[in-house]
C-alpha cells in the first residue's frame, strides 16, 4: 500500500444503524478528525520493574466543523427528527397609522379573542417606546381594537395620522420543526467520512473511512453573532455494529477512477503493458515504479483492467545488487495471485 497525503475533506454521510436510510451530509467542512485512544495497565515485577503491559478499552472519537448549520445532525444530536407541520411563531410589525386612524398587520394574528395582539405601542424616534396601547372591543383613549378577519387595527382620534406603531403578535404557520425533547437523546448511526488523496507520485486516490456505529454527542454550542455560525459536532465509534464484528472503522483507499468488480469474475493473469521510465540501475540504486503500468486480465472476457500503483507489490523494493535481472510484481485478489517480470540491468 502506498502513503497517502489528503489534499482535501470532502464529506461525512450518515445512515440510519436500523434501517440503512439516508440520514444527513456534511459538505461544508471546515475540517474533521479521527482520533484513537486505549488504556494501557503496566504490568510490574519485584521492585517495580516493568514486565509488560495490558493495553485495552480502544476507544475512537470522530469531530469536526461544518461551515453551517445541519438540520440533519442537529436532529442527530437532539435526539429527534424534524417534522413539517403547523406551528405559531412570534412575529413584529412596524407601521404607519393613516388618515383613518387605522393600520393593517401584515399577516393575521391569532390567539384568545380580543386579545389577538401581544403587545402594541405608539414609538417616538427610531425605536423608542412612547406609549403602550391595550386591545379593547372597540378604539378608545388608551385602546385599540383589532378585527382578525381583515387584520385591521383601528385606534382613538388622538393617535394622529402619520404615528409609527410596532406591533407584536403570534402567527400560526406551516413549517419545518425540530423539537428538542427532554426525555429524547442523542443517535447512533453509521459514518462515512470521505476524502481525496494523491501518493508521491500524483496519484489520486479516494481515501474513505468508515464507522459503522457512531454515538453522537448530545453536548455542542451554536455561536450566533458577527462571526459565521460553525456547527461542531462530536461522535464516539462503538463497536458490535451489525455485520461489522468488533471494527471500530475501516480506512478504504481505492483510485479516483476505481471500476466496479464483479464478484464472480476471477483472476487469471496480470502483465506489465507499460516499462518502466527507468530499467537501468546501479548497485545499491532502488527500483522506480514511475511510468510502469500492470493490467490484469479476469475469466470474464472483458478488456484487461489496469491496476492502482498502490494495489500490487514489486521485489526487490530495497537496494539492488549486481544479480538482480527483474523485478517481480505480485498482485492478490480474492485469494488469487499472480505475478509479472520487467526486466532491468544493474551495473
Amino acid at each position: 500500500m502506498v502513503d497517502i497525503i489528503i489534499t482535501s475533506l470532502e464529506t461525512i454521510t450518515a445512515f440510519d444503524l436500523t434501517t440503512g436510510n439516508y440520514m444527513f451530509s456534511l459538505d461544508e467542512l471546515q475540517n474533521a478528525s479521527i482520533a484513537q485512544g486505549q488504556e494501557k495497565v503496566d504490568i510490574t515485577g519485584k521492585q517495580g520493574r516493568k514486565l509488560s503491559s495490558l493495553k485495552r478499552n480502544k476507544t475512537v472519537t470522530i469531530s469536526g466543523a461544518n461551515g453551517i448549520l445541519s438540520c440533519g445532525l442537529l436532529g442527530a444530536q437532539v435526539g429527534t427528527d424534524f417534522a413539517t407541520t403547523t406551528t405559531d411563531v412570534a412575529w413584529v410589525d412596524f407601521l404607519t397609522v393613516n388618515a383613518s386612524h387605522e393600520a393593517s398587520t401584515k399577516y393575521k394574528a391569532i390567539g384568545t379573542a380580543g386579545a389577538e395582539i401581544t403587545e402594541l405601542y405608539i414609538l417616538e424616534g427610531v425605536g423608542t417606546v412612547r406609549t403602550e396601547l391595550e386591545q379593547a372591543a372597540e378604539a378608545a383613549a388608551g385602546k385599540f381594537a383589532y378585527n382578525p378577519s381583515t387584520k385591521k387595527l383601528t385606534f382613538n382620534t388622538d393617535v394622529a395620522e402619520g404615528s409609527q406603531i410596532a406591533v407584536y403578535y403570534k402567527r400560526k404557520i406551516s413549517a419545518d420543526v425540530l423539537s428538542n425533547e427532554s426525555d429524547k437523546y442523542s443517535k447512533k448511526c453509521e459514518l462515512y467520512v470521505d476524502c481525496i488523496g494523491e501518493d508521491k507520485c500524483a496519484n489520486v486516490y479516494h481515501v474513505q473511512f468508515h464507522i459503522p456505529k457512531a454515538d453522537f454527542n448530545g453536548e455542542f454550542t451554536l455561536d450566533f453573532g458577527g462571526d459565521q455560525s460553525v456547527h461542531n459536532f462530536e461522535a464516539e465509534g462503538l463497536a458490535g455494529a451489525c455485520g461489522a464484528g468488533g471494527n471500530l472503522w475501516d480506512m478504504v483507499v481505492f483510485g479516483a477512477n476505481a471500476d466496479d468488480v464483479n464478484a464472480d469474475k476471477k483472476l487469471v493473469s496480470i502483465a506489465i503493458t507499460t516499462a518502466p521510465t527507468t530499467v537501468s540501475y546501479s548497485v545499491g540504486g532502488t527500483f522506480d515504479p514511475t511510468g510502469m503500468v500492470v493490467k490484469a486480465t479476469y475469466d470474464d472476457g472483458e478488456a484487461a483492467v489496469t491496476l492502482n500503483a498502490g494495489s500490487y507489490t514489486y521485489a526487490p523494493n530495497g537496494a539492488l545488487a549486481a544479480t538482480d535481472t527483474a523485478i517481480v510484481v505480485t498482485y492478490t485478489e480474492n485469494g488469487i495471485t499472480k505475478t509479472a517480470s520487467q526486466a532491468i540491468t544493474v551495473s
